[in-house]
C-alpha cells in the first residue's frame, strides 16, 4: 500500500476505534469518515473497519461460498475505484463484502452504481442485509414488521411458561367469524425505509405509474425485502393484488392462488436467506390475510381457503420467530395458528403445530412440556387419518422421548415414520409436509441417534443426506454438519469434528438463523476438553474471522 494511503487508513482506524468505544455502528462511522474522504462507499467501509486490502481479500475468500478464492488485492482496488476508474464489482462480491462489513449491500453502492445491475442482481443486493452482525446496531425494523422482540433469554428450565398441557384459546379468539371493517395499518411507513424503497424503485423502474404501484405493494408486504417477490409477478397480478388490498375487487380463487404462490416463494427464501429476510414479509402478508378474512363478502369455500392460508402464515411466522430464538413470539403465532386450525376443524393442522411446540420446548430444555405437546400431537395426528402427518408426528414424539426419557423406543418410532411417509406420499392436501419423504426420515431423527449415543449411525445418515440433498437447502446443510460434528466428538474424532464445525460456521455467517449460530457455538463448546489440540486451535483462529460466531 502506498505511504499516503496507509497513513489515511491508520488515521481512520484510530477514529473508528474511538467511535466504536462510544457505541457507533459501522454505518455511522462510514458516514463520519465520508465528511473528510471523498472515496467510494466500498473504500469508506474498509476504512471504517480499519482493515487493509490484504485483510479484506483474505476474509472475502474465506466467506466466498464458491470456494474459488478468486479476489485479489489489485481487483479490490479496481472495485473501490469504480466508476471513476477500475471496474464494477460483481453483485455476489458486493453481497459478501456487505457480510464482512456488517452492513447492507445497498450501503456499499451509490444509486447510480445500483441502477447499473440487472433485476436478478438487484434482488441479490436487496437481500444482502447483515446489519444484525454489528453488536452496536439496534434491531432493524422494516415497514410492516412486527414489534422487535425482547432478546432471547438463556436456555434454562425456567423459561416463559406455556399454557398448561398445551391448551389453546377457543377458536373464536381470533374473532374472525364476525365481519368487521378492515382496520388501518398498525405501523405507519417509516420515512427512512420509504426513502430506501424509493431509491431502489427509481433505479429499476422508469414508468411513474408502475413505480407507484410497486411502492404501494412493497409497503403492503413489508418494505424493500418484498421487492424480490413482486418482481416475479406479472403486471396483471400486481394490479389484482393492489385492487384486493384497497377493497376494490372481490376475493376470488385467482386471488387466493396468487397469495398461495407468494407463500411457496417465501419458504424458498427462508431456507436460503433465513428468517430476518422472510419475517417482515410474512407478518405483513399475514395481516393482509387476516383483514381479508374479516370482510363480509366471502363465500364459505373461499373463506376456508383463506383461513388455511392464514394458518400457513401463522406456521411460517412462528417458525421464523423460533429460528430467531424469539420463543415468546413463536409461541404466540403457533397458538394463533392452533385457533385457526380448530376453526377449520382440521386435526392434521392441530397435530403439526403441537409437534412444533414440542420441538421448541426441547430447545428450551423444558422436557415435560415437550412430552405434553408431543403426545397431544400424536392424538390429533391419529384422528386426522393422514399417514403423512402421522409420520411427521412420530418424528417429533421420537425426539421428545429420546431427550426426556433416553428411551430406545424412539428408534421404533422413526422406523414407523419412514413406513408411514412412504405410504402417504399420495396425499396432496397437506402442502406443509412437502419436506417429508421416506428417505429423509432418518436424517430428521439424528437428534435421537445423538441422544441415545449412536454416533456411527448418525454419521452414516448425515453423509447420505448431504450427498443427496438439493444445493439450495442452506440452513439444513449447516444443521446436519453440526449434528455430524457432535457425533464425531462422541467418537473423539476431533480433526474431522473441527472441519465440520468450520463448514457450518461459514454457512451460519451467510444465513440469518440465530438458531444455527447458537448451534455453532454450542457444538464448539463440546470441544473444550481438547482446546490444546492443533485442529481446535486452528478452528478457533478461523472462527475469530467470522464476526457472527466469534
Amino acid at each position: 500500500m502506498p505511504g499516503e494511503g496507509y497513513r489515511v487508513l491508520l488515521d481512520c482506524r484510530r477514529r473508528g476505534k474511538a467511535l466504536r468505544a462510544r457505541s457507533f455502528t459501522f454505518d455511522q462511522i462510514a458516514d463520519v469518515l465520508a465528511l473528510d474522504h471523498d472515496v467510494s462507499p466500498l473504500r469508506l467501509y474498509r476504512y471504517a473497519h480499519g482493515r487493509t486490502a490484504a485483510d479484506v481479500v483474505a476474509a472475502h475468500n474465506d466467506l466466498d461460498p464458491a470456494g474459488t478464492a478468486s479476489l485479489r488485492e489489485a481487483r479490490l482496488y479496481d472495485y473501490e475505484s469504480w466508476p471513476a476508474t477500475g471496474r464494477r464489482p460483481p453483485a455476489r462480491t458486493v453481497a459478501i463484502l456487505a457480510r464482512l462489513y456488517q452492513t447492507t449491500a445497498r450501503r456499499l453502492l451509490t444509486d447510480e452504481a445500483y441502477a447499473s445491475y440487472n433485476t436478478a442482481h438487484r434482488d441479490l443486493l436487496d437481500r444482502a442485509d447483515h446489519r444484525h452482525l454489528d453488536p452496536h446496531q439496534t434491531p432493524v425494523a422494516r415497514v410492516g414488521a412486527p414489534p422487535t422482540p425482547e432478546p432471547a433469554t438463556p436456555l434454562t428450565a425456567g423459561d416463559e411458561a406455556l399454557p398448561a398441557w398445551g391448551l389453546v384459546p377457543a377458536p373464536d379468539a381470533r374473532d374472525s367469524m364476525k365481519p368487521q371493517p378492515v382496520p388501518a395499518r398498525a405501523l405507519p411507513p417509516d420515512p427512512a425505509h420509504c426513502a430506501e424503497l424509493l431509491r431502489a424503485l427509481n433505479a429499476e423502474e422508469a414508468d411513474v405509474k408502475r413505480r407507484e404501484l410497486l411502492f404501494e405493494l412493497a409497503l403492503l408486504l413489508g418494505g424493500t425485502p418484498a421487492l424480490g417477490l413482486l418482481r416475479q409477478l406479472t403486471p396483471s397480478d400486481r394490479e389484482r393484488l393492489a385492487a384486493v388490498s384497497r377493497q376494490r375487487a372481490p376475493i376470488d380463487n385467482r386471488t387466493i392462488d396468487l397469495l398461495e404462490r407468494l407463500m411457496a416463494r417465501l419458504w424458498e427464501m427462508d431456507e436460503t436467506s433465513g428468517p430476518r429476510h422472510v419475517l417482515p414479509i410474512a407478518e405483513a402478508k399475514r395481516t393482509l390475510v387476516d383483514n381479508l378474512l374479516k370482510q363480509a363478502s366471502l363465500t364459505p369455500v373461499l373463506r376456508k381457503r383463506l383461513l388455511r392460508l392464514y394458518w400457513s402464515l401463522s406456521l411460517m411466522t412462528g417458525w421464523s420467530h423460533f429460528d430467531l430464538t424469539d420463543y415468546a413470539g413463536a409461541t404466540r403465532r403457533y397458538h394463533e395458528g392452533l385457533a385457526a386450525a380448530h376453526e377449520l376443524q382440521t386435526p392434521a393442522f392441530i397435530a403439526h403445530l403441537h409437534g412444533l411446540l414440542a420441538y421448541m420446548a426441547l430447545h428450551q430444555k423444558r422436557h415435560s412440556v415437550a412430552l405434553d405437546h408431543a403426545f397431544a400431537a400424536e392424538g390429533w395426528a391419529r384422528e386426522s387419518g393422514s399417514q403423512l402427518q402421522q409420520a411427521a408426528t412420530c418424528i417429533q414424539v421420537a425426539r421428545a422421548v429420546s431427550k426426556a426419557k433416553h428411551d430406545e423406543s424412539a428408534l421404533h418410532l422413526l422406523d414407523r415414520a419412514a413406513g408411514l411417509a412412504a405410504r402417504g406420499r399420495s396425499e396432496s392436501d397437506f402442502q406443509h409436509l412437502f419436506w417429508l419423504t421416506p428417505e429423509c426420515v432418518p436424517s430428521y431423527g439424528l437428534f435421537c441417534f445423538l441422544e441415545l449415543k449412536q454416533p456411527d449411525r448418525a454419521i452414516s445418515e448425515v453423509k447420505h443426506r448431504l450427498s443427496t440433498m438439493a444445493p439450495g437447502l442452506t440452513r439444513e446443510r449447516g444443521i446436519l454438519q453440526l449434528e455430524c460434528a457432535t457425533a464425531l466428538i462422541q467418537k473423539r474424532e476431533i480433526p474431522e469434528a473441527a472441519a465440520m464445525i468450520r463448514e457450518a460456521a461459514r454457512i451460519a455467517v451467510g444465513h440469518s438463523s440465530t438458531r444455527l449460530i447458537r448451534s455453532v457455538r454450542q457444538t464448539r463448546a463440546r470441544l473444550r476438553p481438547w482446546e490444546d489440540n492443533k485442529h481446535v486451535r486452528d478452528l478457533d483462529e478461523q472462527l475469530r474471522t467470522l464476526p457472527v460466531v466469534s
